[in-house]
């Protein structure tokens, strides 16, 4: 019963958006992003900032088969010294500045596997001026507990110090994509 509130919900907030898939569009900017600047042309991931936290909004792309290999919801940053009274849980902000706990939107290289504080982790290089210094400020793809592995939208999920951050489990599954492929494109976007 509850299961069922919640899509009804999801399908009235959400006023017809598809928060299933990304779009052609998107796809199609990522394929010839790819292309240009010589990156994998396996699979990329795709987060559509514009979608609701509690919604499935990071999507592995399959450029081979042309079709989705894994989707869940991922958080955003917070927001350093902002409040919930000033800045709505789901509301995200982005910056590019140092300190500033925000996301970033942009191209990025998904680059080295390293063992930290969260789990399995990846760096990530930012390649446009929009996000230029996430590795300056430690913004990566990690896991955490706050984040729920599957859609809870009309509710969000936690937020990040601006890291790419997603459930623990989902993690995991990213990770087995992940960790025999190299210079792997990952596109934040509104």
């Amino acid at each position: 019963m509850l299961t069922a509130l919640l899509i009804i919900l999801s399908h009235i907030f959400l006023r017809g958006k598809k928060a299933t898939d990304p779009s052609q569009a998107q796809i199609d900017a990522a394929w010839q992003y790819v292309n240009q600047h010589d990156m994998n042309r396996e699979i990329c991931l795709l987060v559509d900032y514009s979608l609701p936290s509690g919604c499935n909004r990071l999507w592995v792309w399959d450029f081979t088969e042309q079709h989705k290999l894994f989707e869940c919801p991922v958080a955003h940053g917070r927001g350093k010294g902002l409040t919930i009274k000033s800045t709505p849980k789901d509301t995200a902000i982005f910056s590019n500045e140092p300190d500033s706990w925000l996301s970033s939107l942009g191209h990025c290289r998904i680059a080295e596997r390293y063992h930290g504080h969260y789990g399995v982790s990846y760096r990530l290089d930012g390649l446009d001026d929009s996000n230029s210094n996430l590795r300056k400020r430690n913004i990566v793809l990690h896991g955490y507990k706050t984040v729920p592995p599957k859609p809870i939208f009309p509710l969000p999920s936690g937020r990040s110090k601006g890291c790419v951050m997603v459930a623990d489990k989902s993690m995991a599954a990213l990770d087995s994509l992940l960790q025999h492929r190299s210079n792997v494109l990952l596109v934040c976007y509104l």
